[in-house]
């Protein structure tokens, strides 16, 4: 009878182990398709917050140049001002979205920020100018532009 009973707790143990296993797999499963979400939901954020200061850019065409084509800062103190409060918060979105791509393991491979960081270094002084002068304020953009210097530099 004890035999009986040997029998039938050594099945239970191997069901529980097998079931354990099974929840063990679901689990990895679903963390990982939470992860990749949470990685695509901060990706959207960040392109939000973008276009966001991009309609800034576009109600004032004028502004462009100053953020990706080249133009220096303004010389009228109220256009300089607009177009610094302008990079900074386009500074705070780059610096957002290179800190959401490489915490992010699922969306590492993300280059988009990376190299949109790169083309503002080049194409923007008003960027460069601010962000050098206050690198503690956007410190993932900083220490990706030191890590990333300009060829030829």
């Amino acid at each position: 009878m004890s035999d009986v009973f040997g029998v039938i707790a050594s099945i239970g143990v191997v069901v529980s182990l097998l079931v354990s296993s099974w929840q063990t797999r679901e689990l990895t499963r679903q963390t990982s398709i939470n992860n990749v979400m949470a990685g695509v939901s901060a990706m959207y954020n960040g392109m939000e917050r973008l276009h966001h200061i991009e309609t800034l850019i576009a109600a004032e065409p004028g502004l462009y140049g100053h953020f990706y084509g080249g133009a220096s800062l303004p010389a009228d103190e109220s256009q300089r001002a607009r177009v610094l409060t302008i990079a900074g918060m386009l500074a705070d979105v780059v610096d957002y979205g290179l800190v959401i791509t490489e915490s992010t393991p699922d969306i590492k491979f993300y280059v988009g920020w990376r190299d949109y960081a790169l083309s503002l270094r080049r194409t923007s002084p008003a960027m460069s100018h601010l962000v050098e002068g206050h690198p503690l304020w956007w410190a993932a953009l900083n220490k990706y532009w030191r890590e990333h210097p300009e060829p030829g530099v």
